[in-house]
């Protein structure tokens, strides 16, 4: 089975919250770096971020964060009067770095002294929204690979558990150099 990542964030006075998950532990160990920088200056006590296993059953913040102005104002509105660790500006820094971050945070907020089109923020959205779902194919299609070769034999199996059609599963396999037909043909 495809094993994932998570960030473990474990702040002083506050019960320790994961991030993930992350599919490449590189990933997840960058991310946990940059994340108990930033929320060990922000607190003044030292935060504790460090990369574990995933796990299913604890709960998870999403590690990417829509980087558009309109859904990222959206997210900052909702957080807004919330003491949290890690704070909402703290996880985009662990995803974006510094420079980026406060970029993005700045259009969000409406802090940046050019004003951004309701129509721009939309297409910013629309933008960010497909890469994100372009990566989660991309997940999805691996996760594909390794249920079959993990023993899952049935093509249908494989699609209800991952959301991709018969056709992708089948040309999946096939850039797998697996030959779902002849599995498919044993049973």
């Amino acid at each position: 089975m495809l094993k994932t990542y998570a960030v473990m964030v474990t702040p002083q006075d506050y019960p320790p919250a994961f991030i993930g998950p992350f599919i490449a532990k590189t990933n997840a160990e960058r991310y946990a770096e940059r994340i108990g920088r930033f929320e060990s200056r922000r607190t003044k006590n030292h935060v504790d971020a460090f990369v574990v296993t995933a796990n299913p059953r604890n709960k998870h913040l999403d590690p990417r964060l829509p980087t558009d102005p309109w859904t990222l104002g959206r997210l900052i509105d909702e957080e807004e009067d919330q003491d949290v660790v890690p704070c909402l500006y703290a996880r985009l820094e662990a995803q974006l770095g510094a420079d980026v971050a406060e970029k993005v945070w700045s259009q969000a907020t409406g802090w940046e002294g050019n004003s951004i089109s309701g129509r721009e923020q939309l297409l910013a959205s629309a933008e960010d929204w497909r890469t994100q779902r372009l990566g989660a194919v991309n997940a999805l299609k691996r996760i594909a690979v390794e249920l079959w070769n993990d023993g899952m034999e049935n093509v249908q199996d494989i699609r209800r558990a991952t959301g991709l059609s018969r056709t992708t599963v089948y040309e999946v396999l096939r850039a797998a150099d697996i030959d779902p037909a002849a599995r498919d043909s044993e049973q």
